[in-house]
């Protein structure tokens, strides 16, 4: 049956194990970590807190990397190992090599930077990689508007993109959001999009809960395939095997979704997250 394996056990490793475990749409959820006992540990709280809400998802911790072995789907989570990019680098190349053809989805926010370095190494295929960090900003960013209108986050529709001279960061497109099926622009005056662009970039980088949240939506879309459109990092694929151009991101934010059987299929324009 098909697994889902996390690499990193830290906040945002634990609490996407949790997400996963507790949505029940896979079978089992392997947590690694190459810390010690940690990643069992925190297998052993989630496995524990299972009966009281009715859930019985497999969830296992694991110190070797071995056990990633025949994942369909691989998120990457907290940085692992915790000294060096390098070093998480080797790990996932381990990572990619006993789970041929997985997609690896990249939770952090920190992770943008990481997706073209996987890709120009050969560590991974460009098709086999996303972000799935911009999908919690768009959301963090519904959120923000949301409460600023006094409306539902479901009249909400914020599209959000790559911030052109700051590598790694997202803004909202007010030109192409609207609230209440009307332009954001038209509702919002300027002053008010400011602000809440400051607000925002401000509350960068989201929260382990909504990172978790938004990389949920992709591990499980990378195995049942999903019609919905979701913002998120992917590599430019001209960009492979040199340097990112100077004042460009690594990573650029586009809409995805997932065919079924979780193949990745690129849109040409970023559109709202879920």
């Amino acid at each position: 049956m098909p697994f889902a394996a996390i690499l990193g056990a830290g906040p945002l490793g634990g609490t996407l194990t949790h997400t996963l475990s507790s949505r029940a749409l896979f079978d089992e959820v392997r947590l690694v970590d190459p810390a010690g006992d940690v990643a069992a540990g925190k297998a052993l709280d989630i496995r524990q807190a299972g009966p009281p809400d009715g859930v019985s998802t497999r969830v296992t911790g694991h110190a070797d990397v071995a056990a990633a072995a025949g994942a369909w789907v691989l998120a990457l989570a907290d940085p692992i190992p915790r000294e060096t990019a390098a070093d998480a680098v080797a790990l996932i190349r381990r990572a990619v090599a006993v789970a041929p053809g997985a997609l690896l989805v990249c939770a952090a926010y920190e992770h943008a930077s990481l997706l073209h370095r996987l890709v120009g190494e050969g560590v991974i295929a460009p098709d086999l990689v996303v972000g799935s960090a911009p999908s919690a900003v768009a959301a963090a960013a519904r959120a923000l508007v949301a409460a600023h209108v006094d409306r539902s986050f479901h009249d909400i529709v914020v599209t959000v993109t790559d911030e052109p001279h700051l590598p790694g960061r997202i803004r909202v497109d007010w030109a192409c959001s609207s609230i209440a099926g009307r332009a954001a622009e038209a509702v919002l005056p300027r002053e008010h999009r400011a602000r809440l662009d400051d607000r925002l970039a401000r509350s960068l980088p989201p929260g382990p809960m909504a990172l978790a949240s938004a990389a949920a939506r992709f591990v499980e879309a990378a195995w049942f395939g999903s019609r919905a459109h979701q913002p998120a990092w992917v590599v430019d694929t001209a960009l492979v095997g040199s340097p990112p151009p100077a004042r460009q991101p690594v990573a650029r934010v586009v809409s995805v979704r997932f065919a079924p059987g979780g193949r990745l299929e690129r849109m040409r324009h970023p559109l709202n997250g879920p």
